[in-house]
């Protein structure tokens, strides 16, 4: 009994978001059943640029703890662009042209060209993050691993901070209905 217990317990503490080096396929993809946090559309003018949500284990966001930032895009982008808004959205948020371009450089193999359709998500770890795209009709496939904290708590600052170009995001995003 004793060792079924322990069992039991070890189970579930290797198989919490972050606590391994390298997860199984089975927990690296646990981020894909987590309930939504809440979700939010980014549109200009009256195009529809991309639909996000927000997930986490348990449903309540928790900035410390693991959750996924998942986005749609409604349009075709190109990586040139993408990079481009996340450097405007950074330097908006304060962060040095020094230590923009060398994240920039970093996140540059996470994607590509964005086609309409295409999925990008950004699950946060404890340790750092990790970078999954999903092209429109295939599986999801990872990108890129972070070790790199402050990068990845600055590539959700553009959505989550306090001080984002887009404040009705991120409260939509935070499940604010107000």
């Amino acid at each position: 009994m004793k060792a079924i217990l322990l069992v039991g317990w070890l189970t579930l503490i290797l198989s919490w978001p972050g606590s391994a080096e390298t997860a199984s396929p089975k927990m690296e993809n646990a981020w894909q059943s987590w309930p939504q946090v809440g979700k939010a559309t980014l549109t200009w003018g009256w195009w529809t640029i991309y639909r996000s949500e927000l997930r986490a284990p348990d449903g309540e966001y928790q900035p410390q703890q693991p959750h996924a930032l998942v986005i749609t895009y409604a349009r075709d982008i190109s990586d040139k662009r993408l990079m481009e808004a996340t450097d405007d959205q950074w330097q908006h948020l304060g962060f040095s042209a020094s230590q923009r371009a060398v994240w920039l450089e970093t996140i540059s193999p996470a994607w590509g060209d964005i086609k309409e359709n295409d999925r990008l998500a950004f699950v946060r770890t404890r340790t750092g993050g990790t970078f999954y795209y999903q092209r429109a009709d295939q599986n999801w496939q990872l990108t890129l691993n972070l070790t790199d904290t402050a990068l990845a708590d600055a590539f959700l600052a553009i959505w989550l901070s306090e001080n984002t170009d887009y404040p009705d995001h991120r409260k939509a995003l935070l499940g604010d209905p107000s």
